[in-house]
């Protein structure tokens, strides 16, 4: 345990539906505390788990410091492509890069990926709003690639 009797580590285990376990650090080891199909949601569900772990009023969960890891899911690796089948208020591409495909990289800081959409550029989404595995149009490859290749090009 840290020496701040509020300072709980988290980690996120990926569940193959795309919903988030999170476990809690306590004084016998790590503990499920609940699951949540929403990453904006993880660091809440860890927050309301540690203190109920450790028996943490109510009025002093606000003082509760996480430290969340949520590593790369299984179902997801660095540059393959995937379809954004959907978006919340959070996602700032989200009118444009609806249904798109785009080239993803995890981006672990935020526990969320980077992905690049032909014609709009890069926005973050989190695991539950894309598609690991769509089927790709030849026309969408090809507007992919050649953007990707135009971007990787350095200004003239």
């Amino acid at each position: 345990m840290p020496d701040n009797p509020l300072q709980f580590r988290a980690r996120v285990r990926h569940q193959p539906d795309r919903s988030y376990a999170v476990l809690v650090e306590g004084p016998d080891g790590e503990v499920l505390v609940g699951t949540t199909g929403s990453l904006r949601e993880v660091r809440s569900v860890a927050r309301q788990g540690a203190a109920r772990l450790l028996g943490v009023p109510a009025d002093q969960t606000a003082k509760i410091h996480l430290d969340v890891v949520i590593p790369q899911p299984p179902y997801g690796r660095d540059g393959q492509w995937v379809r954004i089948v959907s978006a919340d208020e959070s996602t700032v591409a989200e009118s444009v890069d609806l249904g798109r495909a785009g080239q993803a990289h995890w981006f672990g800081h935020e526990g969320a990926w980077f992905v690049t959409v032909a014609g709009s550029g890069t926005a973050i989404y989190p695991s539950e709003h894309l598609d690991f595995a769509p089927v790709l149009t030849n026309e969408e490859v090809d507007e992919l690639r050649r953007y990707l290749a135009r971007s990787a090009q350095p200004p003239s």
